[in-house]
């Protein structure tokens, strides 16, 4: 999985050629609406990364619908390929009918340059229960989309705290539950032991994780007036990566191109906060014996005075329908039945968090971790990692420059806060 691509919005590009694009499994550009029995055939795009599931989806629903057939197209993920060749697919007039949206900025944007079917009215005729999706995806709605539905979330993202059960059992440590962030730095910093290349580090906090947790675990976010949040996250971070030397640091996993999944499948990371994709990708590795880790989750460490378990995420992946499609009624109904609890329970059998929350659901994706500890995603409150607002991959891109010269040491806190606000202003002008 490309973890930027799994959970960072992608800056869309603009002016692209209208030369149709034919890729994935299946030649999309030759028109393909009906075969010789009259069956509805639709052209489904997503991106390599989520075929092995999806798979299973579509074979479902094709074998409970004998008058439509789905085909489905997959494009390569890397170098923001995907999000390319859909938009020039959608501006070539392609035989395309319905893809998948990764993040919240995608989805403002193909629905603001009308290719993505408004969905409202079908919804309510169909009574959807849209709460199912859980609090951010009404909030996502109402401020990004303005209140209508252009498409419906099948995978839902969390952070938690993952731990190697060798480390803990060698030191006799019990396994860490519910953590505060200073609990969490003083046991990584108790964990961390030797030097070189088999240092046993206490924890492990990826580069690329760019969103200041413990501030938007407190409700502050990077578009605040306030930054004092944000600038003791950035406190916290050079207090695990620099002071107490207990996570690799930003510098040297920077400078080295650390892997961070590998770093963790080595065996020499004790603690790892990572996202609900990291329980898939540890147990495909595992399946495939690139590694023999024994691993379990715990809660996402919290700010201190907080109780109530709070994570970061919220929905992130989507399904929507192209405008031009000639089989809409058929696409919405695959739409249904992917999003809805029948689809979501089958992605859920892969250790994908559906965004769908039911019983059906949560025991499926229980049942197929086999990880006690993944009960917590159905449990936590979640905070919106990303604010719905058009301008998002902008605000990131001048907030992530800020974080990197300070995380590189030649900025403060209070300067690069001041240097972040003072940008953000020109991203935000009206």
């Amino acid at each position: 999985m490309n973890q930027r691509f799994r959970y960072l919005s992608i800056t869309l590009m603009a002016g692209l050629a209208a030369t149709i694009v034919g890729c994935g499994s299946n030649n999309a550009n030759e028109p393909s609406s009906t075969n010789g029995n009259d069956k509805v055939v639709l052209e489904y795009y997503t991106w390599t990364d989520e075929e092995a599931y999806m798979k299973k989806v579509v074979e479902a629903f094709n074998a409970q619908n004998s008058d439509i057939e789905v085909k489905m197209n997959t494009i390569s993920n890397n170098s923001n390929e995907y999000n390319t060749k859909i938009m020039t697919n959608l501006s070539g007039g392609s035989k395309m009918d319905v893809y998948s949206i990764n993040g919240t900025t995608s989805l403002g944007t193909y629905s603001s340059k009308n290719q993505l079917l408004d969905i409202t009215d079908r919804i309510k005729e169909a009574n959807l229960d849209v709460g199912a999706y859980g609090p951010s995806f009404q909030d996502i709605t109402e401020v990004l989309t303005k209140g209508k539905y252009y498409a419906l979330p099948y995978r839902t993202s969390q952070y938690a705290l993952f731990y190697n059960k060798a480390i803990f059992d060698r030191e006799g440590i019990n396994y860490p539950t519910q953590l505060t962030w200073d609990q969490y730095a003083e046991l990584a910093k108790a964990l961390t032991k030797g030097d070189g290349a088999s240092k046993q580090w206490g924890g492990y906090y990826a580069d690329w994780m760019t969103a200041p947790l413990g501030a938007l675990q407190k409700g502050t976010t990077i578009l605040d007036d306030s930054l004092d949040d944000v600038a003791d996250w950035f406190d916290y971070l050079d207090r695990i990566y620099y002071k107490d030397q207990s996570h690799m640091s930003y510098k040297q996993m920077k400078s080295q191109s650390t892997d961070w999944i590998k770093q963790f499948e080595s065996g020499n990371v004790a603690m790892l906060v990572n996202g609900e994709w990291t329980i898939n990708m540890l147990k495909a590795d595992i399946e495939a014996g690139k590694t023999n880790i024994e691993f379990d989750m715990a809660p996402l460490p919290l700010p201190d005075g907080t109780s109530d378990p709070i994570t970061v995420g919220g929905v992130s992946t989507f399904m929507g329908i192209n405008p031009d499609s000639k089989n809409i009624d058929a696409a919405f109904k695959f739409v249904q039945f992917v999003t809805g609890e029948a689809g979501e329970a089958i992605i859920a059998e892969s250790s994908v968090l559906p965004a769908y929350a039911s019983d059906k659901t949560k025991e499926s994706f229980l049942n197929a971790t086999g990880i006690k500890g993944s009960s917590y995603f159905f449990e936590a409150n979640t905070v919106v990692e990303n604010q719905p607002i058009a301008q998002i991959d902008e605000v990131n891109r001048v907030y992530s420059e800020q974080r990197d010269l300070y995380l590189f040491q030649e900025l403060d806190a209070a300067k690069a806060m001041k240097n972040f606000m003072e940008q953000r202003a020109s991203v935000l002008k009206p």
